[in-house]
Formats: structure tokens, C-alpha cells, sequence
């Protein structure tokens, strides 16, 4: 089973070396690995070559694309998409890096189960001396989806799961030019709802939470406009599919939760009035947005917010159980 491995690159000479040694290291064999370098301003590339050096054995199996013009982090997902050839893709960002079994673990999981997407355990970086372990979600899809879809409660990252790349073409799923900040969420719910999904708890990734240029930690207004781009793609989503009844209370979660967003981030909040009133069908999202725009309303507003969300996840978790 060939995997294509497919990683951006911008602006990370000081994490790329440690990145490619854990592509290039790996146990499995059968592997191509595609770098975008979206017009990257150091010297990322460079620092690549010469970790690739060390790897002859994979030499013939690595491409180096190059826009000519800064595109963006949806765009250089979206290049690396159309150049794969594998039967399954794995996304890595170039400031993370891989256990040397990784591909191994996740290869061995999806023929063992003929899932579409295996998700595997990841560790957050925080120094050679500090991570933490997060296991995947093992329920049933459809609640994941529902936790996912009320933002911040379950992770929507691209990385650290394996894509059988028929799931992408069959339902004409892929990252979007011009979605940077919040591209996971635009592709990762959309996918899943198609996806036979399965688990291992290897630790098949690792999470830099030290890079403090990366995009989760950059909030500017661009940053926003694409976060806004994001949701907007994943509710009108939900709200077309055959059984768009059963997701309404996670979209409104989420919904307002975008709100809350505007607030800290100074999101324009008329935009998001915008993307449909299927929130208005619920009096306690209207309650939550009604108090978000006022001036002094967000306190009070965020704790009916996670108040209501605290109760929504536990019937979940009580409906979801057996």
C-alpha cells in the first residue's frame, strides 16, 4: 500500500531538519513524499536538501514543488493533493514530526480493518523533555462529528490520521485555495461523514506547541476572514446532507461559538449574520447571540454558552454510550 506523505513548507528552517529526518527514517517502505514550498522566505528548502542527503534510499521518491507565488497554506495542501499518487495520503505540517513506525502503525491499522481513515494517538510537543498524549475519539461517527461540529471540544486537525485518497475523490473533497487558518475544519467533517473511520492508540504524531509563528498561533484579521471562510463551508455542508436534522444542535454549538470568537478576536460580527438563520430556530441561541452583541453581554453570554454545551455533550455522551 503506498502512502504519499504531504507536507507545506513556509517559513520553517528552524523545525524542517528534525520534520524531514522523521519522514525520511521511517520503518515502511513504501512511501513518496511531496513538499510544497509555498515561497518560503529562509532558507526551509535548503535545509531539506541537505537532511534528504543523508537519505539516499529515498532520494528517488521525494518531489519538491515550488509556487511562484506565496499561495497559502490551503493552496500548498491543495498542490500536494493533486501531485500525490498513493493509494492513501498522510498531511504533515513541516514544524511536527513522526514516531519512525508511524506510517507503519497506521498502514497496519487500516488493512487490518479496511477503514478510510485511521486515526492515531498523537503527542503534544512541548520540549525534548515534555509532551502530552492525546488519544483518539473511539465512538461512533456520527456523535464524534456532533462534538467536532461544536468547535472546540474535538480536534478537526488534518494530521496524524491516514486517507485512503479515493475518500477525497469520490466525494470532491479537498483543501481550499485561500482557507489558511481553519482548513481542517473546512475538509476533516466533510470527510468523515463519508469515511469508514477506525483507531490505534501508537502515538502516530507529534505536535509542536512551541512554534509560536505557526498558524494556531497567529489571530489577524486575514486569519479570521478564513476562519469565518471555514465555517461558512461546513454549514452549509451539514445543513444539504440527507440527515442535516440530526447535526442542527451541534451547527448551532458551533455558531455560536463563532460568535464568542468575534468577540475576543474582533471578527466582524455582521459577517457572520450572513450565513444563515438556521440558529434562530433555537431560543437559546438566539438568547447567546443577542447577549454577544451587546457591549457588556459577553461574560454572561459565555456561560450560557458552556453551560448549555456542558449539557448538550453530556445527553450525547449518556445517548451514545451503549
Amino acid at each position: 500500500m503506498k502512502v504519499s506523505i504531504l507536507v507545506p513548507i513556509y517559513g520553517v528552517e528552524k523545525y524542517i531538519g528534525k520534520c524531514a529526518q522523521s519522514l525520511f527514517g521511517q520503518t515502511y517502505g513504501d512511501i513518496e513524499y511531496i513538499f510544497v514550498n509555498d515561497c518560503s522566505p529562509d532558507n526551509s528548502t535548503d535545509v531539506l536538501r541537505e537532511m534528504l542527503a543523508r537519505y539516499p534510499e529515498r532520494a528517488g521518491r521525494v518531489r519538491i514543488i515550488h509556487h511562484y507565488t506565496n499561495c497559502g497554506l490551503g493552496a500548498a495542501r491543495l498542490t500536494a493533493m493533486q501531485h500525490a499518487s498513493g493509494e492513501c495520503v498522510m498531511h504533515v505540517d513541516s514544524d511536527d514530526f513522526l514516531p519512525m513506525d508511524a506510517v507503519e502503525q497506521l498502514v497496519a491499522k487500516m488493512e487490518e480493518t479496511g477503514a478510510d481513515v485511521v486515526d492515531g494517538a498523537y503527542g503534544i510537543y512541548f520540549s525534548e523533555n515534555s509532551t502530552e498524549q492525546v488519544l483518539p475519539f473511539k465512538g461512533n461517527t456520527v456523535h464524534y462529528l456532533k462534538r467536532m461540529l461544536c468547535h472546540n471540544v474535538e480536534s478537526n486537525r488534518i494530521w496524524g490520521r491516514l486517507y485512503r485518497r479515493s475518500l477525497f475523490e469520490e466525494h470532491q473533497l479537498f483543501p481550499i485555495k485561500g482557507i489558511d487558518y481553519g482548513e481542517d475544519l473546512a475538509l476533516v467533517p466533510r470527510l468523515l461523514y463519508f469515511a469508514k473511520r477506525a483507531t490505534t492508540d501508537a502515538i502516530c504524531y507529534y505536535y509542536r506547541a512551541d512554534n509560536n509563528a505557526s498558524y494556531t498561533h497567529t489571530i489577524s484579521a486575514k486569519a479570521n476572514a478564513s476562519f469565518l471562510h471555514a465555517s461558512k463551508v461546513v454549514f452549509d455542508f451539514f445543513n444539504a446532507v440527507p440527515d442535516a436534522k440530526r447535526y442542527q444542535v451541534a451547527l448551532r454549538m458551533g455558531f455560536v461559538d463563532l460568535y464568542r470568537h468575534a468577540r475576543r478576536f474582533g471578527m466582524p460580527a455582521e459577517k457572520l449574520d450572513e450565513m444563515g438563520d438556521f440558529w434562530k430556530k433555537c431560543l437559546g441561541s438566539r438568547l447567546c447571540v443577542a447577549l454577544y452583541k451587546r457591549k457588556h453581554g459577553y461574560k454572561l453570554a459565555t456561560f450560557f454558552y458552556l453551560f448549555s454545551r456542558r449539557l448538550y455533550l453530556t445527553w450525547l455522551q449518556l445517548k451514545y454510550a451503549f
